[in-house]
């Protein structure tokens, strides 16, 4: 990705380079770490859901390595990382800044205003999620077709909608099942972790063992 940069007809300045980096290392590493960490403590507390995953990898894939043709086969451990994403929203914030002026909502927006909204905020609404604090993977059933009230906002939307979203489901999907084909259990060591807001919604602290006792 960087070659691609520097080596690119219109030359970046060193500003634009230095916001290209922070971008991947924020968008690509830190919210998909962050959604993955939560999920795994979700198991921790939901063996059901932990023992219906790997049920569901099995069938699909036993004693191989998860390929790129079996993701698609994999509906709950989609549902698993959705909802995971709906309860912890990692990108809790959002900025943005009208181009025009705008009223929404009953409030006027002059051009050039910055706009912060939260995805987090939405997406623990009861009006839009009912028991917004129940980790429940089956709001996400294959053949659902989300109205905007209720959909997720994590990767944002419109044509400023994140372009790697795709890429961070697949990665998870894959980062997932590796982890639940190398350990056979999913144990939480340290207390229940309360989330912390800095970039992202993160676990405070979070200490689980790998293993079978």
């Amino acid at each position: 990705m960087f070659e691609t940069l520097l080596t690119a007809g219109d030359q970046f300045t060193r500003r634009q380079l230095q916001d290209e980096a922070i971008t991947l290392m924020n968008a690509a590493i830190e919210t998909t770490a962050t959604t993955l960490a939560w999920t795994l403590y979700e198991l921790t507390q939901h063996p059901e859901i932990e023992q219906r995953l790997r049920a569901e990898l099995t069938a699909v894939c036993t004693g191989r390595p998860l390929s790129q043709e079996d993701l698609d086969r994999l509906p709950y451990s989609r549902q698993v990382l959705q909802e995971a994403v709906r309860k912890y929203g990692p990108a809790w914030m959002v900025t943005r800044i009208a181009t025009r002026d705008i009223d929404l909502g009953g409030h006027h927006i002059p051009q050039g205003a910055d706009i912060v909204w939260s995805p987090y905020l939405h997406q623990n609404d009861p009006a839009h999620f009912p028991e917004p604090a129940t980790f429940n993977p089956d709001r996400w059933p294959p053949d659902r077709v989300p109205t905007t009230r209720d959909s997720l906002f994590a990767f944002g939307d419109g044509r400023r909608k994140c372009i790697g979203e795709n890429f961070a489901w697949t990665e998870m999907q894959i980062i997932l099942a590796a982890i639940l084909q190398t350990w056979p259990r999913l144990r939480l060591v340290s207390r229940p972790p309360r989330p912390q807001t800095a970039i992202t919604v993160k676990p405070d602290k979070l200490t689980i063992s790998f293993g079978s006792s």
